[in-house]
């Protein structure tokens, strides 16, 4: 499918906390926007609702007539099968095995094109972002949790058990505690937050403290309530010895994994993003590659480029649309 010149496609980033749509031109320019909460515990229906609502709102946005969308590109924060157009689980949803692709395609009366999130991802990255004119790209996303896509010979790359690209489930630390073995438990967000609480109380001098204090103080929390990505890169901007501690073990052991998939595969670009990542800044996919650099074997994979995300939060509803526009 091509985007005529007064036609537009719809781009849908589905989080299992937020919706956010995009409406692309022909030019892959998003024209139009709309983002709500996904709101899960309400239920499958609830959610393909907020979806679709979501959707028409991007085009009321856009202010084009909906006999103008020509399909609906989605990333779904899971396994894909995507000849099937199946959901296979999807964790911070709760589906499992859901028809998804039918059920938007019964819904819009249009085609829809559905896969995972950070293939989405990595695939608007490569036709719009960082990766623009590459055709071997590990996307590597960092927020709530760890995600991967794969790129391969200017193809997304699934694999046969639709899971290829799944960086944040490789194991660092065989034996180690529970929670505490795998990319994702110790390089996300959550892995980080969680460090960061343990250690709380033995960095009184940290300005998370007063951090806290003052989001308690704005009505958005008690001085126990969660840490957030921007919490997280203000500290460590002012080189809390803290956040410095934690940001930077997590980061050179995202920066090993890494490694070992580039060892593997001898790709040559590889694009870190999502929240935290983003948040984080450029410090941050600096320490990345160093540990990359120190490890990575032969030493002519360390010619890989790594780099940040061009597009940040608009790479999966820029992926999506141009998946769609793409079939």
């Amino acid at each position: 499918m091509k985007i005529a010149k007064d036609k537009v496609v719809a781009g849908v980033d589905l989080g299992g906390t937020n919706i956010s749509v995009g409406i692309l031109d022909c030019d892959g320019t998003v024209v139009g926007r709309c983002k709500r909460k996904t709101k899960a515990s309400d239920g499958r229906e609830v959610v393909v609702r907020r979806i679709v609502e979501a959707v028409w709102r991007a085009m009321d946005d856009a202010k084009r007539d909906p006999s103008l969308l020509l399909g609906v590109g989605v990333g779904a924060p899971s396994a894909v099968d995507v000849s099937k157009g199946l959901v296979i689980k999807a964790g911070n949803l709760g589906w499992e095995n859901v028809p998804l692709r039918e059920i938007l395609e019964k819904e819009f009366r249009l085609p829809v094109a559905l896969d995972n999130d950070v293939n989405v991802a990595v695939w608007g990255e490569a036709q719009l972002g960082a990766a623009r004119g590459k055709k071997n790209v590990l996307a590597v996303w960092v927020g709530t949790g760890v995600g991967g896509g794969l790129l391969l010979g200017g193809k997304l790359w699934r694999g046969p058990f639709h899971t290829a690209g799944e960086i944040g489930h490789v194991v660092l630390f065989p034996g180690g505690q529970p929670g505490f073995m795998t990319v994702e438990d110790i390089c996300s967000r959550t892995g980080v937050v969680n460090a960061l609480r343990r250690l709380l109380p033995m960095y009184p001098d940290s300005v998370l403290h007063d951090l806290l204090r003052d989001r308690a103080a704005d009505g958005k929390g008690d001085e126990e309530g969660s840490i957030s990505s921007a919490m997280i890169a203000k500290a460590y901007e002012r080189n809390d010895e803290l956040a410095q501690k934690v940001v930077n073990q997590s980061a050179d052991l995202l920066g090993l994994a890494i490694a070992n998939l580039v060892t593997v595969l001898a790709i040559d670009t590889v694009i870190i993003g999502g929240g935290l990542a983003e948040s984080l800044g450029k410090p941050y996919v600096t320490r990345v590659r160093k540990q990359f650099e120190r490890v990575v074997f032969p030493s002519v994979c360390r010619a890989c480029e790594v780099c940040g995300s061009d597009l940040n939060d608009l790479a999966g509803v820029l992926g999506a649309g141009m998946l769609i526009a793409a079939s």
